[in-house]
């Protein structure tokens, strides 16, 4: 099945305890993680000890105590993205992290005629509801397991109608490690950043193989 993608994000997710306070553009200026122009630009929405939440041109970033999160839509950066957050947490190794997530979502336009229908029936074959319902159709698919290999965690994918692009498909898949089982918080997480990142990037082309012998 033919698609275009029209919106992506990659997302970083670490869990643990955190001093949202810390993480504030002039803080990732100094340490030479955004450039000083890039800071002084930030639209920032918050800066606490509950909360930071900011943008810069590539980048948003979100941390509470519990949860620290950065994205960016710009495929050009999806690297730099990885590379951002291991500098960052590199400078704050000694951060009790727990869990990590390496995340893409995206919403694309599907070619053919009725896209939707033949895809759900790749994914979620209609016949076995017939007994049950009239005119099944798959409204949501969620997929998750183990990797074969690898850290502890799963790999969750979500497929479903996209409501930002008519017709469209919507896809979340979120790569979760289990980093507390891995071995010493922080410095496990990098690890982990370092070792899985591009298997966990490469998983969407993976996906979408399952759907092109629709």
């Amino acid at each position: 099945m033919k698609h275009e993608i029209e919106l992506q994000s990659h997302s970083i997710v670490a869990g643990g305890d955190l001093n949202p306070a810390i993480f504030q553009p002039a803080w990732f200026a100094g340490e030479g993680l955004i450039n000083r122009g890039e800071a002084q630009a930030a639209k920032i929405q918050m800066i606490s000890a509950q909360a930071a939440l900011f943008d810069v041109d590539w980048l948003s970033v979100q941390v509470l105590p519990e949860r620290f999160v950065a994205t960016t839509t710009n495929e050009a950066f999806f690297q730099h993205l990885n590379d951002l957050v291991a500098a960052t947490f590199s400078r704050l190794v000694h951060t009790p992290i727990r869990m990590l997530g390496i995340n893409y979502s995206c919403h694309c336009h599907l070619d053919g005629k009725q896209p939707w229908s033949r895809l759900s029936d790749v994914l979620a074959p209609k016949m076995p509801w017939f007994d049950l319902l009239d005119r099944p159709r798959m409204h949501s698919l969620t997929m998750e397991g183990t990797r074969p290999a690898g850290p502890n965690g799963y790999l969750r994918i979500r497929v479903e109608p996209s409501v930002r692009v008519e017709g469209g498909l919507f896809i979340d898949i979120n790569n979760h490690y289990d980093v507390a089982e891995e071995g010493a918080g922080c410095r496990a997480m990098l690890r982990i950043l370092n070792e899985e990142w591009s298997g966990a990037v490469s998983s969407k082309t993976v996906l979408w193989k399952l759907f092109k012998n629709d």
